[in-house]
């Protein structure tokens, strides 16, 4: 497999980023991306990754550190993760993950959330693979429609 680096996310990665997110989702969600990236880089870039493989985006992780929202000690948040559908099974996702994890440990944080929908076994499956589990935090909605 050819080599891949992960460095801080930049502004220009945002149409790779929404290019990706396509490929995974079926839809575009240029919107989405080009309002929520910037604030979170500017927020906390360190937190805001890209994997490359020969100077190409195939991946991307959108995370931060916040605290106290419903309770929650500081802590550090992967917001989102996404691979090339091409890239997927090859360590990049893992990779991205880990310098996330790497950063907010080396920050003091103590631990890292995500939310998963439920239906979503395959990727339950990847992050308990990578040590998370079930936090003590339900999520609960009410339909209002």
């Amino acid at each position: 497999m050819k080599k891949s680096i992960i460095r801080q996310m930049k502004l220009e990665d945002i149409p790779y980023i929404i290019r990706i997110d396509e490929k995974i989702v079926g839809h575009p969600n240029e919107a989405k991306y080009r309002d929520k990236i910037p604030g979170y880089i500017a927020r906390c870039p360190e937190a805001c990754l890209v994997a490359e493989v020969e100077g190409t985006v195939v991946g991307f992780l959108l995370g931060d550190i916040r605290g106290w929202d419903f309770g929650v000690p500081l802590s550090g948040w992967l917001e989102i993760l996404g691979v090339d559908p091409y890239w997927q099974g090859k360590g990049i996702g893992k990779k991205l993950t880990q310098a996330f994890l790497e950063y907010c440990k080396g920050n003091g944080i103590e631990s890292v959330q995500t939310m998963v929908n439920w239906n979503e076994g395959d990727l339950i499956d990847y992050f308990r693979a990578l040590g998370f589990k079930r936090s003590e935090y339900l999520n609960l909605q009410k339909k209002l429609t």
